[in-house]
C-alpha cells in the first residue's frame, strides 16, 4: 500500500515541474494498452505537451492534478500516478466536477495508489462543493472495474467510440458518483 501522504495537489510550480514525470506516466499506461487518449508509439514529446496544454487550466485553478509519487527506495520521488480533477466552468452547474487522468505506472499497480488518488480528488472535490463527479473509460477494461468497485455509478456505454492504444475502435462507459450520497 502506499503512504498516503506520497500523494498530493499540484500548485502550478509543482504542476511545471511534474510535466516530465507525467508525460512518461503517459507512455508507460499506452505502453501497457491503455486507452487513454493516445495511440500505440506516442512519444514523451507528445505526451508532455498534452500536459502543457492543461498549465492554464492549473493556474486558473479550474483543474487540480494530483500525483502519487514514490516513497522510497531508489525510484523515490518518481511520479507513479495522476488524477485531475477538472470543474465545470458553466454557471449552471457550480456543483459538478469531472475526473480525467487516472494512471497507474505498470510497476507500481496493486499498491492502493488509484484509490488514493480517487480519495484524494473526490475529497478536494467536496471540499470544493462539487458533489457531482463524472468520468469515463473503455468499457470492460480494468478501469471499468476499478471506478465500479469505488461506487462510480455506470450512466451509459457508446459504442466506438474512441481508439484503443492498439488502432481498435473500443466502446466507451460513462460513470457518476454523488459525493453527497457517498459521504453518508
Amino acid at each position: 500500500m502506499i503512504d498516503r501522504g506520497a500523494v498530493r495537489a499540484l500548485d502550478p510550480d509543482a504542476y511545471l515541474a511534474a510535466i516530465p514525470g507525467l508525460a512518461r506516466l503517459v507512455v508507460d499506461a499506452v505502453d501497457g494498452g491503455a486507452s487513454v487518449n493516445f495511440l500505440a508509439g506516442v512519444t514523451e514529446a507528445q505526451a508532455a505537451a498534452w500536459w502543457s496544454d492543461r498549465i492554464p487550466d492549473i493556474v486558473a485553478g479550474t483543474t487540480t492534478a494530483f500525483v502519487a509519487v514514490e516513497p522510497g527506495g531508489a525510484a523515490a520521488g518518481a511520479i507513479v500516478g495522476s488524477t485531475l480533477l477538472i470543474r465545470s466552468r458553466n454557471q449552471n452547474s457550480p456543483h459538478r466536477a469531472e475526473i480525467g487522468k487516472v494512471l497507474v505506472h505498470r510497476s507500481a499497480r496493486r499498491r492502493g495508489i488509484g484509490r488514493a488518488l480517487m480519495d484524494a480528488a473526490e475529497a478536494r472535490a467536496l471540499a470544493d462543493g462539487r458533489w457531482l463527479l463524472v468520468l469515463d473509460t473503455e468499457a470492460g477494461s480494468a478501469a471499468d472495474a476499478f471506478y465500479r468497485s469505488l461506487g462510480w455509478h455506470e450512466l451509459g456505454t457508446m459504442p466506438n467510440h474512441a481508439y484503443r492504444s492498439d488502432g481498435v475502435l473500443a466502446p466507451t462507459t460513462y460513470f457518476w458518483k454523488d459525493l453527497r450520497a457517498a459521504a453518508r
